[in-house]
């Protein structure tokens, strides 16, 4: 293991070799190393409910997915993201993570609950996962009026990869918002149900 520089940038595979401090998580951005924030008690509740509801939906009706909570995703030579949940083919996560759990093909579904820095999930997140090919993401808000001004109750987008018509982007995702009582609408998970209500409940430990 190699010790860490600061200012230095590195590449993916020098970053999986890198003897980082213990007791945090990372993510390399750009070449940068980025530690990831804490999260709260209640956003672990959630993820973790969520995960449990997820694996057994995928059980009950046969989807042969895995669902993974924070993996390493390698979005491009310098860079990686660790996102709360994911959803992936049993074959494809196998084939993949063989030496190593780092995945460098899309996975079904990328589940990201907003935290502190909501500007990211909403503006950036998408935008790395579009380009990433993740079919669909979803985008767990819990925080009415205090972080995005356009949530106003807690609310779940799920977004669908298209084709772009911007010529900046080739792909960008369509995003269908649910709230409070509503069942949420997932092609990857189509017979789920489960309404927006219960799932910002497990955070609550409801």
């Amino acid at each position: 293991m190699v010790v860490a520089a600061q200012f230095q940038t590195y590449t993916v595979e020098e970053f999986l070799n890198l003897d980082l401090p213990e007791g945090q998580e990372y993510e390399l951005i750009d070449g940068r190393i980025s530690v990831m924030a804490e999260p709260s008690g209640e956003h672990e509740n959630l993820r973790s409910e969520l995960m449990v509801e997820l694996r057994m939906e995928s059980r009950r009706r046969q989807l042969g997915l895995l669902v993974h909570p924070k993996p390493v995703l390698q979005l491009g030579p310098k860079d990686t993201r660790k996102p709360d949940l994911i959803a992936i083919n049993r074959d494809a996560w196998n084939r993949q993570t063989q030496s190593e759990a780092v995945l460098r093909e899309s996975p079904s579904v990328v589940i990201e609950i907003v935290s502190t820095n909501w500007e990211e999930d909403y503006r950036h997140k998408p935008l790395w996962y579009a380009a990433f090919g993740v079919s669909e993401l979803w985008i767990v808000d819990r925080y009415p009026n205090r972080k995005n001004p356009k949530i106003e109750e807690p609310t779940i987008a799920i977004g669908q990869l298209v084709t772009s018509r911007s010529i900046l982007v080739e792909r960008e995702y369509e995003f269908q918002s649910f709230r409070g009582k509503q069942r949420i609408e997932s092609r990857v998970f189509p017979d789920l149900e489960i309404t927006v209500e219960e799932i910002i409940g497990y955070g609550k430990g409801i």
